[in-house]
């Protein structure tokens, strides 16, 4: 039970006057006598009288005092949540998107008002009543498992938190219903959200009833949903770049608003814009992005600020999830790339191609004579016969190895004249590469469990790749000297292909690309401790186990900094998602008939007693008007 108008409550401040009008004496009237004789006692009492008297209880204050309690609280509107009949089960499905991090007019998220909702219910359960809790986020989550204990049903809600991006509501639904199955009379799935969800929520075929309580408000939002790094060079201005940056609105009015770039604190490029009602807009901005004192490109950050105040500094709207975005400059596209091992001419001439290619040529010989405390090697590797024992940081490429094993890949014997049968033509390394025309004089079939076959021949796998988390290896399992790809443009689209993975990967800071607020998974030595410091400047902790530290963070856009291995990573975080601009309400469910969309639009509305308040207040107002009028009456 709460209050939904508190302020009220201060009608019972009328209580004090009617108090004393009880309590101060009546004023006498003055008349006219013929003798003031038989007046003297009373003249005598009238001058000892003081203004206060005792308090008499009377039935009539009693029932005046009662219709204004009656009458205060019906006007602060208190209001139930409802509870689950004796016995039955309610499961609980709580919202994670991007959108319940809504903030309304009390500061409030929406994620918050819907915690509130289920603690109330999961908390007071009816006897013989058992819970459950599920998360809604990108996977549907069981954090209260069906019981009865009640606290710890209260704690799950309590560590809930946002899960950046959309919200597989159905799958949770799904989830929750199926838990209940038979499940006693009463029983339901309640689920909380904001109703900013696109995709209609399905009830066909389910055994429990599900009914929706939206929470908050539909909100005015504005929000970055898409930003682009691309290098324009200029003789003037070597490191100048264009960012290309596209933004929506969804309120009914239009908005000024400024769009800010900036590297690291460093403002390098602003724009006041003009936002259309319910529409959207795009816009260029040119920055110069040179590299920072350690030779290393910068990451660039846009944000949205009001029109009146551009230091964004304070919260530009409701929804902060959607008003940063962040991406690597274009710097980044510069690529070092290792040849270790002899030489081989065809690879070196597709490396040389690349403007963006930094060549280096090195042996395993001196790679082990290098110190430990050396830095590793920041870039693509291209090994071509030995291989060490562990593949290096960062993504790798083995061509023609001579020993049984290429890190994790089994290399069989020599097979003469393999004919190719097959190729992984939906495979990213593999785009527009054609191996129908390609002949090969021997090759080293190629085993491992989990690696991806890129090309098959008759003899089995002689192109593999397998990822890791830092990074992915490809093994060519024969010389291109063998063969005559070489003279085939898809042998130039393949190691293209190659370079700008490794590129794209390298641009992203070398901790795997996640969705908002997913947990960072940073490759480090088992038992390493990894530091993790979030865009607001909080530090994190993990330690590896089995090669990876799983880093948990929250639903926060930016740049994430990492400490592992005396190396120093980044991991970039954007919210994309741009249907979780849209903060209005328009959810609907499918399959259950007029009821189930009334269920939605009823559940919204409290369960207030005012009425029931009100009507006790008019019985106490009758009683009081047929007490005051009787005869004799106090």
């Amino acid at each position: 039970m709460r209050l939904l108008s508190p302020l009220s409550l201060a009608w019972l401040g009328l209580l004090v006057p009617l108090v004393l009008l009880y309590v101060l004496r009546r004023r006498r009237e003055e008349r006219s006598v013929g003798s003031t004789l038989l007046w003297e006692a009373a003249l005598r009492d009238l001058r000892a009288e003081r203004p206060w008297r005792r308090l008499i209880p009377h039935l009539s204050l009693l029932l005046q005092i009662l219709v204004l309690l009656a009458a205060a609280f019906a006007l602060a509107r208190p209001a139930g949540l409802g509870a689950a009949p004796s016995g039955a089960y309610l499961a609980v499905v709580i919202d994670r998107s991007a959108s319940m991090a809504t903030r309304d007019a009390q500061g409030q998220t929406r994620l918050e008002r819907a915690q509130g909702v289920a603690r109330s219910l999961l908390g007071g359960l009816p006897p013989g009543g058992r819970g459950m809790l599920v998360g809604a986020g990108r996977n549907a989550l069981v954090l209260g498992a069906l019981s009865s204990d009640q606290v710890a049903l209260v704690r799950g809600v309590d560590v809930l938190d946002v899960e950046g991006g959309a919200a597989d509501l159905n799958a949770a639904v799904a989830l929750a219903a199926e838990r209940l199955a038979g499940a006693p009379r009463g029983s339901r799935v309640l689920l909380l959200t904001d109703g900013a969800e696109s995709a209609p929520v399905t009830v066909e075929g389910l055994t429990v009833p599900v009914e929706v309580r939206r929470v908050g408000a539909p909100a005015d939002n504005t929000g970055l949903l898409a930003l682009d790094v691309r290098a324009d060079p200029s003789p003037g201005h070597p490191d100048r770049a264009s960012l290309f940056v596209r933004l929506g609105r969804t309120a009914e009015t239009p908005r000024q608003v400024y769009v800010l770039a900036s590297v690291g604190d460093a403002l390098v490029a602003s724009r006041r814009v003009d936002m259309p009602a319910r529409g959207e807009t795009s816009l260029m901005l040119a920055a110069d992005l040179p590299p920072d004192a350690d030779g290393r490109a910068p990451f660039v950050s846009v944000r949205l600020a009001d029109a009146h105040g551009a230091s964004g500094a304070e919260p530009f709207d409701a929804q902060p999830l959607d008003d940063l975005r962040v991406a690597p400059s274009p710097g980044l596209r510069r690529l070092p790339v290792f040849l270790v091992g002899p030489r081989i001419a065809s690879i070196e001439r597709v490396l040389r191609s690349d403007p963006d290619v930094e060549l280096f040529e090195t042996t395993l010989a001196r790679l082990a004579e290098r110190d430990d405390d050396a830095p590793v090697l920041d870039g693509l590797v291209i090994y071509s016969g030995e291989v060490p024992d562990a593949p290096p940081p960062g993504d790798s490429i083995v061509v023609a190895p001579s020993g049984p094993t290429a890190f994790e890949l089994a290399v069989g014997s020599p097979t003469e004249a393999p004919r190719v049968v097959s190729w992984a033509e939906d495979d990213p390394r593999m785009r527009f590469v054609s191996m129908a025309d390609v002949h090969i004089v021997s090759a080293r079939p190629l085993r491992a469990p989990g690696a991806h076959s890129l090309v098959e021949t008759n003899a089995g796998p002689v192109v593999a790749a397998y990822e890791r988390a830092a990074g992915e290896t490809t093994v060519v399992g024969f010389d291109p000297g063998d063969s005559d790809w070489p003279t085939q443009p898809s042998f130039v689209v393949f190691f293209r292909d190659l370079l700008e993975r490794a590129r794209t990967h390298r641009a992203r800071g070398g901790v795997p690309a996640a969705g908002l607020g997913e947990a960072l998974s940073v490759p480090a030595p088992d038992g390493e401790q990894v530091r993790v410091t979030t865009p607001a400047g909080a530090e994190l902790h993990a330690r590896s186990r089995g090669g990876l530290a799983l880093v948990p963070i929250g639903a926060e856009p930016g740049v994430y900094r990492v400490d592992a291995s005396g190396r120093q990573l980044a991991a970039l975080r954007n919210l994309d998602a741009p249907e979780e601009v849209d903060l209005g309400n328009r959810i609907t469910l499918v399959g259950g008939g007029t009821a189930s969309t009334q269920r939605i639009a009823q559940a919204e509305d409290h369960r207030e007693s005012w009425p029931w308040l009100a009507l006790l207040g008019l019985v106490f107002v009758l009683l009081e008007a047929g007490w005051a009028t009787r005869r004799g009456a106090a």
